[in-house]
């Protein structure tokens, strides 16, 4: 009765399927990375998103909250300008749960964050700071009526795009303020024509319609959008 061999796998056998499991493992951890990284490079752009609207919301909510008017801009009322290191809007603020008061709120890019600083003027000293926010860059524009767009302010690091003026539909405004002057009545030699009670010398105000405000985000995207503001005229 002859005995049978044990039968096995050599060495080469061996070897040869460790590197097949090797290649097989490389390759599923490379794959298994890359899905990893573009889970974070949509949590990231999914971040910014929500962060950009967020900025936009409130931003909408303090334009909104204004009222002007065609008497002009005053100190006292409600206002909304350029500075040299942001936004500035001033309004009387009525969407909380306390009695209205006034609100001075001002947005300003800091260094490679933008901050919404809000103070009451009965207590300018306290103010009221959000969260810093990532930007790279801001850009503002006024759109005046009468006048047009403002020339843009730019401020930070912000990439410059090309740009479409937006007009709004409706009859133009005339916003005249100013102490009148009476012209002078007519002479009897028919020189300085005119009739008395005639109104010259006013100064031509404009009042702001809408506000363009583009943000560079920290992967150099920019997110523009253009707001009306609030009033009665």
């Amino acid at each position: 009765m002859s005995k049978q061999k044990a039968q096995g796998f050599t060495l080469l056998e061996v070897l040869i399927a460790l590197g097949i499991v090797s290649v097989i493992s490389i390759l599923s951890w490379q794959g298994l990375q890359e899905v990893l990284r573009s889970a974070g490079r949509v949590t990231a752009v999914d971040e910014q998103v929500q962060t950009v609207t967020a900025v936009f919301s409130q931003l909408e909510k303090d334009l909104a909250a204004l009222e002007l008017t065609l008497d002009g801009p005053t100190p006292e009322g409600d206002l909304i300008e350029v500075t040299g290191n942001g936004l500035l809007i001033q309004f009387t603020q009525r969407n909380t749960s306390e009695p209205a008061y006034r609100e001075r709120v001002e947005w300003v890019l800091d260094g490679a964050t933008l901050l919404r600083i809000a103070r009451r003027p009965s207590n300018p000293d306290q103010a009221s700071i959000s969260e810093p926010i990532a930007t790279r860059g801001m850009q503002v524009r006024l759109l005046r009526e009468p006048g047009g767009w403002s020339s843009p302010v730019v401020f930070g690091n912000h990439v410059v795009q090309e740009r479409t003026d937006l007009e709004l539909q409706g009859p133009a405004l005339q916003l005249n303020t100013g102490t009148p002057t009476a012209q002078p009545p007519a002479g009897d030699d028919g020189e300085n024509p005119g009739t008395p009670g005639t109104t010259t010398g006013q100064t031509l105000q404009s009042l702001v319609r809408a506000v363009e405000i583009s943000l560079t985000q920290p992967n150099n995207q920019v997110v523009t959008r253009v707001f009306l503001t609030g009033g009665v005229y």
